[in-house]
């Protein structure tokens, strides 16, 4: 069986493949179809996996998120706004987040948790992180 493959398709005619008769061209087929299916199967995991990332990645900062908002505790609270820094493509409901949060946090015993929040505010307004 390996002997007829290789030679169907040996080349021939200055370099190029010889495909006249029909079972070259199958032979050929049944080389190329299988590669090509297997590459599409792996571009198709690959993608699928990449979704399955950004919607982990997704429910990760929303859990942070209310971590911030539930936790009445100073250093819980400030830790929970530190780590959204790690998600810079939720820039912008970050900066809605903290404005909010300045304002709802007007008692003095907060200003812990409204200077973190000031901080978190200009980390992602001064263009720190590349957008």
């Amino acid at each position: 069986m390996r002997n007829v493959l290789v030679s169907r398709l040996k080349l021939q005619n200055g370099g190029r493949m010889n495909l006249q008769t029909v079972t070259d061209w199958l032979t050929w087929a049944a080389l190329v179809l299988p590669l090509f299916v297997l590459s599409w199967s792996a571009w198709q995991y690959v993608l699928l996996q990449k979704k399955i990332e950004r919607q982990q990645r997704f429910e990760n900062f929303f859990i942070v998120l209310e971590k911030t908002y539930k936790i009445g505790e100073a250093p819980a609270g400030a830790a929970a706004l530190y780590e959204l820094r790690k998600y810079p493509e939720y820039r912008d409901v970050i900066i809605r987040y903290c404005n909010w949060g300045i304002s709802m946090l007007t008692r003095k015993e907060q200003q812990f948790l409204r200077n973190e929040y000031q901080l978190l505010l200009e980390y992602f307004e001064n263009d720190q992180l590349e957008k």
